[in-house]
């Protein structure tokens, strides 16, 4: 499976699991956005360890 066609299929099981919720659409967008912050922290953690890595600090 590309990358492309495993993006849609995650992003279906994500919109079906929500649907499936039954959560209030004003809780299932503050749900999502705590994620996206979640996913920016690791991402700057990562990137922080390896420009560390790369200056060997």
């Amino acid at each position: 499976m590309d990358a492309g066609r495993a993006v849609e299929a995650f992003e279906q099981q994500v919109v079906e699991a929500i649907n499936a919720s039954g959560l209030h659409p004003v809780v299932v967008r503050l749900v999502l956005l705590n994620l996206v912050h979640v996913v920016e922290d690791k991402e700057r953690e990562l990137a922080r360890q390896a420009e560390q890595e790369e200056t060997g600090g």
